[in-house]
């Protein structure tokens, strides 16, 4: 296990250096922007990892988390004038409290019950989107300014995409860091069984509305970096529709694995941005692609990885251990001259 983790880690670092080495290694400004669209899907792939991958709470709720961290931390930013930082954090704050106050009562549902609570509450917030004159309706925002940060100027796409990737990478070693935690164990508990979670003392609805408010307020973290990026809001971003595809990012990846859920993302925006350009043909194409995914790989993308290693570790002990039962050279000739005398 230690040497799989020791892999893992490797394999973490060298795709940390190169994502944030891309702006150096291509001058694309089309490649920089989907890059960016990747690390803003990262996080949001991670935040609903966390809650269902790892505790089992299906969610179809993240854009609304989503919409509710970029139109917060915009309107506070660009018509309060508030710092930048705080708009941020107050772009994670409050989508994190409604998830917190709405799943006090939520999360006591279970399976097709809590999913269908989680959708309403997506349809909830994205009516709010739309009809609110102080999100400006279906129109949305229009001229978000990118801020200096540290006196450095993000207006370009390289900077900017800088700051998504950093942010992505501690998303994910905090994610890490969670799940490997007492707590992190107490939501694997849940999700395997939760009455025997329960029995041995794990507070099974605090552990649930904890971990809820958490992934949205990485989802409202995504949300922030996501309206900067694109310097323009509007509710169509934030509608069911993207709820499902962070969904099938999760998925496709595979199941309680933050590294599966980054290969989700990477995948899932990659086939979106290929499959945009064909129209209506796209949504066939790409719900026909998810279900041979999920027909052949069920366990995802890093359950692919996880075999694979197994294989090879598998066969590498195998010749290894026919190698030490094998006889050498020395121990052939001993026994030929034992034979002779």
């Amino acid at each position: 296990m230690r040497r799989y983790l020791s892999v893992s880690t490797m394999v973490g670092l060298v795709a940390a250096v190169l994502a944030l080495s891309l702006p150096l290694l291509t001058q694309d400004a089309y490649f920089v922007q989907v890059a960016s669209f990747i690390g803003t899907a990262t996080i949001l792939a991670l935040s609903l990892g966390l809650l269902y991958g790892y505790t089992g709470q299906m969610s179809f709720a993240q854009a609304g988390f989503y919409g509710i961290g970029a139109y917060t931390s915009v309107l506070l930013a660009e018509r309060f004038g508030f710092n930048f930082f705080l708009a941020a954090f107050l772009g994670m704050l409050l989508p994190g409290a409604v998830a917190f106050l709405v799943g006090i009562p939520t999360l006591r549902l279970k399976g097709h019950y809590l999913a269908i609570a989680t959708l309403a509450l997506q349809l909830g917030i994205f009516e709010f989107f739309v009809k609110a004159e102080i999100t400006n309706g279906t129109v949305g925002i229009f001229g978000i300014e990118r801020p200096a940060l540290f006196g450095l100027s993000l207006e370009s796409n390289a900077a900017y995409y800088e700051v998504i990737a950093i942010a992505a990478i501690l998303t994910f070693l905090f994610a890490q860091w969670l799940v490997k935690s007492r707590f992190g164990r107490g939501l694997v508990a849940i999700r395997e069984d939760e009455v025997a979670a329960a029995v041995v003392g794990i507070n099974t609805a605090l552990y649930k509305v904890i971990i809820f408010a958490i992934s949205a307020m990485l989802a409202g973290l995504a949300g922030t970096l996501y309206a900067y990026q694109i310097l323009f809001i509007s509710p169509v971003t934030f509608n069911l529709d993207y709820s499902v595809v962070i969904l099938s990012m999760v998925v496709i990846g595979g199941l309680g694995s933050n590294v599966g859920a980054v290969l989700g993302a990477v995948v899932v925006s990659v086939i979106n941005q290929i499959l945009f350009s064909l129209g209506d043909l796209q949504f066939l194409i790409y719900g026909a692609w998810i279900v041979l995914v999920m027909v052949f790989f069920p366990e995802g993308l890093a359950g692919i990885g996880r075999n694979l290693y197994t294989i090879g570790r598998t066969r590498l002990g195998a010749e290894a251990r026919s190698a030490r039962s094998r006889p050498t050279e020395t121990e052939d000739r001993e026994a030929e001259k034992s034979d002779v005398t």
